[in-house]
């Protein structure tokens, strides 16, 4: 995979081998990083993006994808729903609807019905067959959720809250980097993990609720993305 590194390492001032020790791994990984010879691992990608301030499509570039093509009209295309697995819709639709039908269970408290990360979560659990309730419920997470005929279906399109717009740009970096062509249940529970690890919302209650190991399951989640 094409990558722009090398540009970004000089920019920074930094050798191969500075880039190395900040890396934690050896110079030759970083030459073969930028020759292109080898791939990162999906986390040391994140690092890499992390460490340079960038988002990780700015670094790596996916040669299957249109050069010209911006990352915000990929982004747009992605959250047309076309790109997204059946399964993936479902839990989204079920999120949009749990979180309208919050505002409605609490008629007298002022607050708009965005979808927060705490509704994708009980999206990806609603339907227990797909690959990331089956990863949450082997870690132990169960939650009692409610579901009817319509559970599913569209009934509103309330807007996603900027943390639950993260979790979607997390989930479509996760794709693009993979070179995958949908985004599935276990790439929505990717970014809701990155998300818990990085920041201190709703879902990481509800992780530390039930005592998940959030590395153990972003292990298991790299062998699955």
């Amino acid at each position: 995979m094409k990558n722009r590194l090398k540009e970004l390492r000089q920019l920074h001032f930094l050798s191969q081998a500075d880039l190395a020790r900040e890396l934690g791994v050896s110079r030759q990984a970083v030459n073969g990083f930028e020759s292109g010879k080898f791939d990162p691992s999906l986390d040391m990608a994140f690092k890499i993006a992390s460490l340079f301030n960038v988002a990780i499509e700015d670094v790596f570039i996916n040669e299957a994808k249109n050069s010209m093509q911006t990352f915000v009209e990929r982004f747009k295309k992605y959250f047309g729903f076309e790109r997204f697995t059946a399964k993936a819709i479902n839990a989204i639709k079920f999120a949009r609807n749990e979180a309208m039908r919050s505002r409605s269970d609490s008629p007298g408290v002022s607050h708009s019905s965005q979808v927060e990360p705490e509704h994708l979560l009980a999206g990806l659990l609603a339907d227990p067959t797909t690959t990331s309730a089956r990863l949450l419920q082997a870690n132990g997470m169960t939650m009692n959720i409610e579901i009817n005929d319509h559970s599913f279906e569209s009934l509103g399109n309330p807007r996603f809250s900027p943390e639950s717009n993260l979790v979607l740009e997390l989930a479509l970096e996760v794709v693009q980097l993979k070179g995958k062509k949908s985004i599935g249940t276990e790439h929505l529970l990717w970014g809701l993990v990155r998300l818990a690890q990085t920041d201190n919302t709703a879902v990481s209650d509800l992780f530390q609720r039930y005592y998940i190991d959030l590395e153990a399951l972003n292990n298991q989640l790299a062998q699955t993305v």
